[in-house]
């Protein structure tokens, strides 16, 4: 019964220290951009907070602060306080997203996985960059 005990334990700590698997890629929204027949792993992680480098005259502070990006299995998706956008990266690299209230944003990751590009609402335009921290 005791040595039972230890290879049940013993079993229980290998399976802890494993890899565990990727989370499954999220639900795709009807509202989704590009196509999974032709999207690419190669950019996938996530890629921390968003960097408003500018707004068009007017608009206001869209505190975009806390609205991250992750992409696993092709599949974009930024999500804000207010908002999600989703889409899919094509095989070079560009990204077009769309939010279920009709906003976009269209964008390019670079070598060094910088993701920049423009997000436009009803009346403003901004000028956005993500930095990938984690590859997955």
């Amino acid at each position: 019964m005791k040595q039972l005990f230890l290879l049940g334990i013993s079993l229980l700590a290998v399976s802890a220290c494993a890899p565990q698997p990727s989370p499954p890629p999220a639900a795709v929204a009807s509202y989704a951009l590009g196509s999974s027949a032709s999207t690419t792993t190669a950019f996938d992680g996530d890629y921390g907070s968003v960097i408003v480098r500018s707004a068009s005259p007017g608009c206001a502070d869209p505190r975009f602060q806390d609205a991250l990006l992750t992409i696993r299995s092709g599949l974009a998706q930024a999500r804000g306080l207010n908002f999600t956008a989703q889409g899919y990266v094509t095989p070079q690299g560009a990204l077009a997203m769309q939010t279920e209230h009709g906003q976009t944003f269209q964008g390019q990751i670079g070598p060094n996985f910088v993701l920049t590009g423009r997000a436009q609402g009803p009346n403003c335009v901004w000028d956005v960059a993500w930095n990938r921290v984690r590859a997955l």
